[in-house]
């Protein structure tokens, strides 16, 4: 502890004793007389070279060129040498709290800043974004100095002002971590006024991009407790769906729903990730998944349409997966036949080997058979869920955009399903066959109505 008050005491004794080098050069700042300023500058330094790369040497040279950056016609140069002893002041001087500044004012300070400030606007306003961020770079540096010194009027800490054209060049300069540098100061401060949600938005999905999960999850924190009425859970779920493969997302899925973490906008996320998921070995376990979430979201609102439209939608692609096998086995069978070789010509060899060539189509034959009970709860339960969702909105005076989109779909989906039915089932039985058919008919007559 002594050793440091020591070494304390030392300093103030060199900046005392420096503060006396430059009193000449102090009374005639005070008094306006910037030249001769100067002159007894020059004539101090060059007694002492050492005092000009001390604090008090750096300081004394930025006030005298602050003065002349008054008269810009007269002295051109004097915010380029402003600039550079300031900037080598706060180097030697910030540890300390820049003791010589509050004790002998800080226009230099507010020289750069407002001059920085400006520069940044005229660049912003010409889309040079690249000196628009250069220049409120500088701003934010020099305003932080002011206001967390309490150097201002303002009794404010940070100048937002400066954070948002800062952020905003840097973005459209295309640097995305100095964006995120400054965006991330306003989130710190709590920022809530409507014009800065997108500060909260850019950040999120830069760390998305980034898959820096961490941060993302602060951001989100923050975000949910600035703007509560967002639906900031779709944010979650792009995480999610850009940065966990499909089986991760399946067990991140379960264990959800195990805890009862999940609300009915993120079932249905979760729906449309796995909708869009594909494994050639298990085609269809993906359109499980997603079923079973619809399903869930469906059951939460029994209004949410498009959750109704989009499990009718599962059955209707697990359906084309085994109407698809039904079509290879018929092209198995179609094959079968076309290259079927030509029969002995003695009767019992011919027997036989009819009876082995019949066995053969039978046994495709019977895949198919077997499929047709899967295939029929399949389309029916399509048109289940697909007719649920038609119902909500079929009686709405105005449908939204959206709306009228999942309408026409639907319509046009019942009458294909409508008709395979019919289809399927002419000659077999041809009651039923004859009510899909009414059916078919009145969806197809609506396929105008939506568009």
């Amino acid at each position: 502890m002594k050793r440091i008050l020591v070494v304390l005491a030392l300093m103030l004794g060199t900046q005392l004793v420096n503060a006396q080098d430059f009193k000449k050069v102090q009374t005639n700042i005070l008094i306006g007389q910037y030249e001769a300023a100067k002159t007894e500058y020059e004539k101090v330094v060059a007694k002492k070279p050492t005092l000009l790369t001390t604090a008090d040497g750096f300081f004394w040279k930025a006030k005298i060129y602050s003065g002349f950056y008054k008269d810009t016609l007269k002295n051109p140069t004097a915010y380029s040498q402003l600039k550079a002893a300031i900037d080598e002041y706060i180097k030697l001087d910030k540890a300390a709290g820049y003791p010589i500044a509050k004790e002998n004012g800080q226009d230099p300070f507010f020289d750069v800043y407002l001059k920085s400030f400006k520069d940044g606007v005229n660049a912003f306003n010409t889309k040079n974004w690249k000196q628009a961020a250069s220049s409120f770079e500088n701003a934010v540096i020099f305003s932080d100095i002011i206001f967390s010194n309490g150097w201002a009027t303002s009794k404010q800490k940070f100048d937002t002002t400066s954070l948002v054209y800062a952020g905003y060049s840097n973005q459209n300069a295309g640097n995305v971590d100095g964006t995120i540098n400054y965006y991330s100061r306003l989130i710190d401060y709590k920022v809530s006024a409507p014009e800065y949600i997108d500060v909260y938005r850019y950040v999120l999905i830069q760390y998305i991009a980034k898959k820096e999960k961490v941060k993302f999850d602060q951001i989100l924190s923050a975000a949910k407790s600035a703007y509560p009425k967002e639906a900031w859970d779709e944010y979650a779920t792009d995480y999610i769906d850009k940065n966990l493969s499909i089986d991760e997302k399946i067990a991140l899925f379960d264990q959800k729903v195990a805890a009862g973490q999940l609300t009915e906008i993120e079932y249905q996320m979760f729906g449309d990730m796995f909708m869009s998921g594909k494994s050639e070995e298990n085609p269809d376990k993906y359109i499980e998944k997603a079923q079973v979430a619809y399903e869930k979201a469906y059951n939460m609102n029994p209004k949410n349409y498009a959750a109704a439209f989009n499990i009718g939608i599962a059955y209707y692609n697990q359906f084309n997966l085994l109407d698809d096998k039904v079509v290879q086995n018929i092209k198995a069978l179609q094959t079968l036949n076309a290259n079927k070789p030509a029969a002995p010509k003695d009767p019992k060899k011919k027997l036989a080997f009819d009876n082995a060539f019949k066995a053969q189509q039978d046994s495709i034959k019977k895949l198919n058979t077997a499929l047709d009970p899967f295939i029929k709860v399949k389309v029916d339960n399509s048109i289940l869920w697909i007719t649920k969702s038609y119902n909500v909105l079929k009686d709405k005076e105005k449908l939204e955009r959206a709306e009228k989109s999942v309408a026409s779909k639907s319509v046009d989906f019942l009458a294909t399903l409508y008709a395979y039915k019919r289809d399927k089932l002419r000659g077999k039985d041809q009651k039923a066959s004859d009510e899909a058919d009414l059916q078919f008919n009145i969806y197809d007559k609506l396929h105008d109505k939506y568009q």
